[in-house]
């Protein structure tokens, strides 16, 4: 709980960086503490699930793909993250079996009072149209649930961003009234049917059809970000901009760029700051070293801040659900 709580309040801080206009709405709908299987729309692949994790109040675990747990070291450190492996049929002869074990363990999470996400989508598109539900995962997990007198909700958020490729940028987190699972048992069983057929109508309803416009800042409220704003963009850009380019190498044509400099960012920065800090504090003296602890990331946050929030209405249909293997150099 410790360690969740931890990662959740450095990401959460972390966006602070990225995200500049965090719209949250109804949020109030998932702060009940019944036990609740978290969905959402999948627009831009593991950034949807960070910013959900990060802004709920409940403690989560999250399936994720099966094959990515296949190495020793992959696996502990993917448990570590709080994901739990579902595989996929045509990957793994034994696939039903080892996803009975992960939906058990689910269900045993949702008793202590944790929530387990998922995307019924199964795959992100860089789109806001909802795509077609894969009910295989839900529809065991909501049955298994039932099965052991767990009074299941399904919670709902809708997500939209002001792009996919643009920082700083603009994002919606709006949270939706749950589904009571029990309200449609028939004989004893769920009828995960028309369950799902609800959750679709209740989602595409919410769901924005393009890009979210930022929402208008009050005159001068960020004059005085100004200065440290250049002195930011003085000090960073060009370190900034080589980052973005490799990893837009890396990803170019795929729905992962948003994700992996996020990730990037989020973890490379503070060791860099902490790294510089510690060498110049070595060579030239304490304060100093201090001073430049303070300053690199107050100004990069103005930088950010103080930046337009760039809309693009583009739709971009085409981009794979894979990365690119061409290496950066």
């Amino acid at each position: 709980m410790f360690f969740y709580r931890l990662m959740q309040s450095f990401v959460r801080f972390g966006l602070k960086w990225y995200v500049t206009d965090l719209q949250c709405k109804n949020l109030d709908y998932a702060a009940h503490n019944l036990p609740a299987i978290v969905v959402a729309n999948h627009p831009n692949s593991f950034f949807d699930a960070i910013l959900i994790a990060a802004y709920s109040k409940n403690e989560m675990r999250f399936l994720a793909r099966g094959d990515a747990f296949k190495h020793t070291w992959s696996h502990w450190m993917l448990r570590n993250l709080f994901m739990l492996p579902i595989y996929k049929r045509n990957d793994d002869p034994d696939a039903a079996v080892k996803n009975a074990f992960t939906m058990d363990e689910a269900v045993k999470l949702m008793q202590e009072g944790k929530r387990i996400f998922l995307f019924p989508e199964g795959v992100s598109r860089n789109v806001y149209q909802l795509q077609h539900f894969m009910p295989d995962g839900i529809s065991q997990l909501i049955q298994r649930a039932v099965q052991r007198d767990v009074p299941v909700q399904i919670q709902p958020y809708v997500l939209a961003y002001s792009s996919f490729d643009y920082v700083p940028k603009a994002a919606s987190l709006e949270g939706l009234s749950p589904l009571d699972c029990t309200n449609y048992m028939v004989n004893g069983v769920v009828d995960v049917s028309v369950v799902l057929s609800g959750l679709r109508e209740k989602m595409e309803f919410s769901i924005p059809s393009e890009s979210i416009d930022p929402r208008a800042v009050k005159n001068n409220s960020k004059e005085w970000m100004k200065i440290p704003a250049q002195i930011g963009q003085l000090l960073h850009q060009q370190l900034y901009r080589y980052v973005k380019a490799q990893v837009k190498l890396k990803t170019d044509g795929t729905i992962f760029f948003d994700s992996i400099l996020f990730g990037v960012l989020l973890f490379g920065y503070p060791v860099l700051v902490l790294l510089l800090s510690w060498i110049i504090g070595s060579l030239v003296g304490f304060w100093t070293g201090f001073m430049i602890f303070i300053l690199l990331p107050l100004s990069s946050y103005c930088w950010v801040n103080y930046s337009p929030i760039i809309v693009d209405k583009e739709i971009h249909h085409n981009r794979k659900n894979a990365l690119n293997k061409k290496k950066a150099v």
